[in-house]
């Protein structure tokens, strides 16, 4: 009875020395654990913060591929905080930023490590028109009509502070004039535009001023168009038979063509000279 007692405690003995270093085992590990994770974590930061893949300041951002916009423009609206890890920068966001505060159809990113520096190329969406709005003129305090911006085909408006460079080329300017507030006309634009660029009757300004009674300078003279419908390429059609109407009226002789009713257009036309002036 003894020794089979003594040999119970030496198994339970065995048993809990054994089950204590498998305690201590598990400790072991989990610490090691924790501290190789503290490790890993603290070295990624240190890698990603190194000076060697940051960004100090805007000056290490490079720019091309633009033409309307300078290098600091871009770079102005750049959302980033300096110093920025090249590593950690998104891409993506930088990508979405910069398109929805101007006008850029295709934006490529490219991190340099070394040395630091991010590289972005733009392919610019060209203005398809000149925005025109009534403002107070500085010099005069007198409400002027000022040019406010531009707009692109997707009807996108950016303001006289941008395209610094398109200011000094002239040549690039569209021809086509937007009078008025842009937000009254940018909810159509696209629509709106993609018919315009068709007509085949030359239109270089469109005077939104008055929603009511739209108007457009023509090559065929002043166009009353009335207010923005779905009538508006029943409007441009019967414009473009109106174009032999020229060969019967002197263009000079055109004060306006009325289309608000396109199926009843009229032409207000200014009074025939009299023979006795003539003769003067």
């Amino acid at each position: 009875m003894t020794a089979k007692t003594s040999v119970s405690t030496t198994k339970l003995k065995n048993r809990r020395d054994e089950l204590k270093n498998q305690r201590r085992w598990r400790s072991f590990v989990s610490v090691t654990r924790t501290l190789l994770i503290m490790s890993l974590t603290g070295g990624v930061f240190w890698f990603l913060t190194l000076p060697e893949w940051v960004i100090q300041d805007v000056q290490q951002i490079n720019i091309e591929g633009n033409e309307l916009l300078t290098d600091d423009e871009i770079r102005g609206l750049i959302p980033l905080q300096y110093p920025q890890s090249l590593l950690q920068l998104s891409t993506k966001d930088l990508t979405e930023a910069l398109q929805k505060k101007v006008p850029l159809a295709n934006i490529v990113i490219r991190r340099e490590l070394l040395p630091p520096n991010l590289t972005i190329r733009v392919t610019e969406k060209k203005p398809v028109a000149v925005a025109f709005a009534m403002q107070v003129d500085p010099k005069t305090k007198k409400m002027a009509l000022q040019q406010v911006g531009y707009i692109d085909i997707d009807g996108i408006f950016v303001s006289n502070e941008l395209y610094q460079n398109l200011a000094q080329q002239p040549e690039l300017k569209p021809t086509l004039r937007m009078i008025g507030t842009p937000q009254t006309y940018l909810a159509y634009w696209q629509d709106f535009y993609n018919l315009l660029s068709q007509s085949a009757v030359k239109i270089t300004q469109v005077n939104w001023q008055n929603p009511t009674n739209i108007i457009l300078t023509t090559e065929l003279g002043t166009v009353y168009l009335g207010a923005y419908t779905s009538r508006f390429p029943q409007q441009l059609m019967v414009l473009e038979k109106l174009k032999s109407i020229t060969s019967k009226i002197p263009r000079e002789r055109i004060i306006y063509i009325d289309l608000t009713v396109p199926e009843m257009p009229s032409i207000k036309e200014k009074k025939p000279p009299k023979e006795d002036d003539k003769k003067n």
